[in-house]
Formats: structure tokens, C-alpha cells, sequence
């Protein structure tokens, strides 16, 4: 979360691991045939126990050793010190003289975050602050209290700004603390523009800088960010940083940048020319584009010509399954649209016809999920574009149509939907490196024919259905906190939405409200919290999909009401000269008639064009 200014003292509880290990180890002593009323029961007694414990270390009766730590003297029970850090165990049932001494000193400790640690072992409470996280963190390392390592790691997530999120990552990996490291590591890279504006950006290593400007991951709009950022972290020391030109700038992919910019920027850049490597790169990135206006001209795959993830070149808009009107017939067909050329093609059909299917793109493999067809379904297909073909992967956990579906980062949900009986508020995680899905947190409110999108590393669940009545409510998934949250409501209920990110905004375009079809248009605006209405689309649409292709958003396929009646021509609103043209154009149909209500979704596999300035 990107806040700044103090921040408020809290008292946090023992986070999941901590439960874990206590899990395991009741495991270990509690039969499997214990049933739950033994199971709250033997709870209980724990929790009474502690409770005593605790009220005996206040009043310091019974306390067999005694803590000193830079004078300050803390007493407790080796007994529950033992139990708590595999630290004071080995010390306390060794024949080291520590097991021994009434008074043990530890030196070169904290001694404010030993007191808060050692109450811990007796609380389970433990007061984190911006002030004694670190202090608290290395104590705990030392005394290898994993679960108050895992609650410190939790609460400097909370704390990750661009100011401070490469230190954060360097004191997790120094301190083990890997989740915190991973976190952080994702956080640099979905705000890497913002990262490399500040001051912790200029001290990294060489070798930090390139495991960073290498990543395919990076959220850029164009390869010229990762340029700039280079290049200023030469210029910083530049005397050093000199002959590191050719090792730096073989990881932007220079081929990449845009013809213009490589032709003035890069090339008249004099320091950068001077270096034979660089010229050498400089020379790939020619050919490069050469090859793009004389196709027979021979240019060498690299890496560097491999597009970041968000920066893939916009092509195709794919419309997957869905049912067309007025059969209601649901389709297992699907097809591409071409911006550049208007003109739709068909792909291979899925293997099964959905309408209320979710899709979902990851590494260029497009993700069928779930949907119905005379049932909910729980399979999810995937599309191959290099083989042009489907095939199966796991299925969800829970079957789910008309569900609202987004990827962040590498990772696909799959939120709420329809179970064939109510709308859910359950949600999947889908890995695709794993081929598994697994249930995270439920969000707030049960919802199905939903919007979904992800935008600076966060899941957005937009307006639909709760079984009772359409919803103008959004909720907001932090996925390295594991936590929802609601966010400022729309101006207007909508289920059967479409929506879609441009330029750092959310767009809601249409849907459905008491069975009557909307023209209206949302914009949501996260640095601010607030939504604004803009013009209106040319026909009243829901049940239809949306997506971004070079700066134009496109509202795809819909019905004009809940009773199936179809609308098929396509719309887009364009962008020119860095405004918006305030229009909606009416562009030429799909090949299958009209896509219905329950033609969920519309994915493009390219977010951004990477040439143009």
C-alpha cells in the first residue's frame, strides 16, 4: 500500500503460521478420532492454562531464570521459554552453564524487543511499530521465534512504498524472511517506474540492477522506461559505473524501443555510443526494425527481442463460447477480432460449449474457466496460440458459472459466480506452474455476473448479482496480504458488466439493473478512491466483454435485456493525441450472430503497443 507519514501503533494477533505450528503439534498428541467437542475442550484448557502462566510471570512468582539484557532484567519460566524458541531450548537442556545460572545475559540484543518477545511467549499479543520492527525482527531471528518473524514480516507489508521497498527486500533476505522478500520483489516489479525515481534505486549493486532490469515481469508501458532507469543509474557514478555500460544495457531490450526514440535518443547519446558492446546492441535493434519493413532481412532472436509481459504487441480480441440469440443455443465455438484490419477469423472451438465462462490469459496461453452449459461446470480449457489448439487443465474446486475472472501477476482467480443452486463469495487461485487451483479468502458479498480486473498489483471485483438484486459495490483483493476490502460503490447497480484498465483507470462499460440494460459508462479512479460517469455507448448493452488494444477500449458482443434479446455490432471508444475523442464507433459483427447474456468475457492477449515514440 503506497502511504506515507507515521504510522498508527497497532496489536497484532498470531498470524497463520502460528496456527499451523500449533496444529502440528496437537497433531502429534491428539487422536484422530478426537471429535470437536474434545477438540474446543482440550482449546480451553490451553487457553485457562496460559491464562495462569501469564498472571504468574506478572506477579513474578514461580520464575526460575531471570533475562539481562543491557541491564534491563526480565523475569521468566525456562519452562516456557523452551517451549517457545528452539533458541532457549537448546540453551536450557544443554549442560552449557546457561541451564545453570539464574541470570542469563544476552549481549548484543535489544532489550525492549526481547521484553515484547518474551511477553509474547506468554500473551500471544505483541505491540509492532514502525520504530521497533526491525529491532523486534532481528531479536527474533536470533531466538528463531518463527511465528513473531512472520508477524513482523506481515506488518512491514502493509508498510511497502517505492521509497523503501529494495531496503525492505535486502532486510528480508538478510533475516530469512522469505515471504517478505517475495513480496517486496513483486511489489518493485509491478511499480517499477515508480521505484527507480527514488534514491534506493541508485545505491543497488550491478548485479542486484541486472536481476532486476532482466526480468520479463516488470509492469512498463514500453521498454524506454527500463532504458531511462539504466541510464540514470550510470549517470549516478558515472566514473565507476562507465565501463559497466555493455553489462548494464545487455538486459533492456533495445530492439524493443520505438524506431524515433532509437534513432535520436539512443543513438545521439555520445557516452553510451562510446562503448563497443553497446554499439553492438544498438546495431541488433537496427536490424531488428530493418526486418519489419524487409521481411528477408536476417535478424537474430535474443532475449532482448522477447516483449516484457505487459508490453506484448496488441493483435487480436478473443471471444470465447458464450450463446447466441434467439436460440439461446451456448457455443463451444470462439474466435479473434484484428483491430488493425476489422475483420474476425474463427479459432478451433473448445472442447466444451459454456456461456457464463470466465477467461483469463497467462504467458500468452489463453484460460477457459468454468461457465455452464445445461450445468455449472468446474473444467477450465486453455488455447495455445503457437499450436492453435485446446487442451484440458485442473479443474476448479467448486463449479462456477457467469464468474468474474482476472489474472495478477502469474496467478488467475476465479471470484464468486453461480453454483448452480445460489451466487457464491468463495474464491480460486489458479498457478499455472503448478497446474493447481486452491481456495483463497471469500470476499465480502456474494456476487455472481461480476466484472473482474487486476490494476498496480491489486484484484478488482466490480458490481453484479447477489441472488437478490443487482450490486453497485466493488471490492478490492491485496493479494500479498490475503486481505478484501470494500472501495468506493459505483454510481450506478450493474451485473452482466464489462470492464477494463487504460491509462491507471478502470472502465465499467454497460450491464444490466432490474432487468433493463445500461449505456452508462464508469470510470474509476484509484489514486483518488472515486468514480465519474463519461459518454454513454451507442446502444444499451450487458453480457458482453471489453478490452484494450492500442489505446482503444472495446465493448464486444452483448444483449440489450435479461430475455436474450441480441445486440451485434461492436463498439469502441478511441483515443487520439493524448485525449480521449468522446465517441463511440460502431464497428462490424462477430461471425457467430449475436453473442448473449451469458457471453461473459472478452480477453485481449496484448495490454500495450510498444512502438509509437
Amino acid at each position: 500500500m503506497e502511504t506515507e507519514g507515521d504510522t498508527p501503533r497497532r496489536l497484532l494477533e498470531p498470524g497463520p503460521s502460528v496456527t499451523e505450528k500449533r496444529v502440528r503439534i496437537q497433531s502429534q498428541v491428539v487422536s484422530s478420532s478426537e471429535d470437536d467437542q474434545t477438540f474446543i475442550r482440550r482449546q480451553q484448557h490451553a487457553l485457562g492454562m496460559l491464562s495462569v502462566i501469564q498472571s504468574l510471570q506478572d506477579q513474578n512468582h514461580l520464575c526460575d531464570v531471570v533475562l539481562s539484557v543491557d541491564s534491563k532484567l526480565i523475569p521468566a519460566h525456562r519452562l516456557v521459554l523452551s517451549a517457545f524458541s528452539p533458541y532457549f531450548h537448546a540453551m536450557f537442556t544443554s549442560q552449557l552453564k546457561e541451564s545453570r545460572q539464574e541470570v542469563v545475559e544476552l549481549q548484543g540484543m535489544n532489550a525492549e524487543a526481547i521484553e515484547a518477545i518474551v511477553k509474547f511467549a506468554y500473551r500471544a499479543t505483541i505491540d509492532i511499530t514502525e520504530d521497533n520492527v526491525q529491532s523486534i525482527t532481528d531479536a527474533a531471528c536470533v531466538l528463531q521465534v518463527e511465528s513473531v518473524t512472520n508477524l513482523c514480516s506481515d506488518f512491514l507489508k502493509t508498510q511497502l512504498h517505492p521509497t523503501n521497498c529494495l531496503g525492505f527486500r535486502n532486510f528480508a533476505s538478510m533475516h530469512g524472511c522469505f515471504e517478505l522478500s517475495e513480496a517486496a520483489d513483486t511489489f518493485i516489479q509491478l511499480n517499477f517506474t515508480k521505484v527507480v525515481a527514488h534514491d534506493e534505486f541508485l545505491q543497488l549493486s550491478t548485479k542486484d540492477l541486472i536481476k532486476l532490469i532482466e526480468k520479463d515481469s516488470l509492469n512498463i508501458a514500453k521498454e524506454e522506461e527500463v532504458y531511462h532507469a539504466a541510464l540514470r543509474w550510470i549517470q549516478h557514478d558515472l566514473n565507476d559505473r562507465v565501463q559497466l555500460i555493455g553489462d548494464v544495457f545487455e538486459h533492456v531490450r533495445l530492439p524493443l524501443l520505438s524506431w524515433k526514440f532509437l534513432n535520436s535518443r539512443v543513438i545521439d547519446n555520445k557516452l553510451l555510443m562510446k562503448d563497443e558492446k553497446f554499439q553492438k546492441f544498438v546495431d541488433e535493434a537496427r536490424r531488428y526494425h530493418g526486418s519489419t519493413f524487409y521481411p528477408g532481412l536476417h535478424w537474430e532472436v535474443s532475449l532482448r527481442t522477447v516483449p516484457r509481459h505487459s508490453c506484448s504487441r496488441a493483435q487480436f480480441i478473443y471471444v470465447i463460447g458464450g450463446e447466441v440469440s434467439p436460440s439461446r443455443n451456448t457455443l463451444c465455438t470462439a474466435e479473434r477480432y484484428q483491430p488493425a484490419i476489422n475483420n474476425w477469423s474463427p479459432i478451433p472451438p473448445m472442447k466444451h460449449s459454456r456461456r457464463g465462462v470466465g477467461v483469463a490469459i497467462v504467458d500468452n496461453i489463453i484460460y477457459a474457466i468454468g461457465g455452464a452449459d445445461s450445468t455449472p461446470l468446474r473444467d477450465v480449457e486453455c488455447y495455445d496460440p503457437q499450436t492453435d489448439s485446446w487442451r484440458n487443465v485442473a479443474k476448479m474446486k467448486v463449479p462456477r458459472s457467469s464468474v468474474a475472472v482476472a489474472t495478477v501477476g502469474s496467478q488467475v482467480y476465479a471470484c464468486g459466480g453461480y453454483d448452480g443452486m445460489r451466487s457464491v463469495k468463495s474464491v480460486e487461485q489458479y498457478d499455472p506452474n503448478l497446474n493447481e487451483w486452491k481456495h483463497i479468502r471469500d470476499m465480502r458479498t456474494q456476487r455472481s455476473m461480476a466484472a473482474a480486473v487486476s490494476l498496480g498489483g491489486y484484484l478488482y471485483v466490480i458490481g453484479g448479482y447477489d441472488g437478490d438484486e443487482d450490486l453497485k459495490t466493488v471490492e478490492c483483493y491485496h493479494p500479498l496480504l490475503k486481505v478484501w476490502k470494500e472501495i468506493s460503490p459505483m454510481r450506478v447497480a450493474r451485473s452482466m458488466t464489462a470492464a477494463a484498465c487504460l491509462n491507471e483507470k478502470i472502465y465499467v462499460i454497460g450491464g444490466c439493473e432490474h432487468n433493463k440494460s445500461l449505456a452508462s459508462v464508469e470510470v474509476y479512479h484509484p489514486s483518488t478512491d472515486t468514480w465519474s460517469l463519461i459518454n454513454n455507448l451507442v446502444h444499451p448493452r450487458s453480457g458482453g466483454g471489453a478490452a484494450i488494444v492500442h489505446n482503444r477500449l472495446y465493448a464486444i458482443g452483448a444483449t440489450t435485456d435479461r430475455t436474450g434479446s441480441g445486440l451485434s455490432r461492436d463498439t469502441r471508444r478511441t483515443r487520439t493525441s493524448g485525449a480521449w475523442s468522446r465517441t463511440w464507433t460502431l464497428l462490424g459483427n462477430g461471425l457467430d450472430a449475436v453473442l448473449s447474456r451469458r457471453c461473459r468475457e472478452v480477453f485481449s492477449t496484448i495490454r500495450r503497443e510498444i512502438r509509437g515514440g
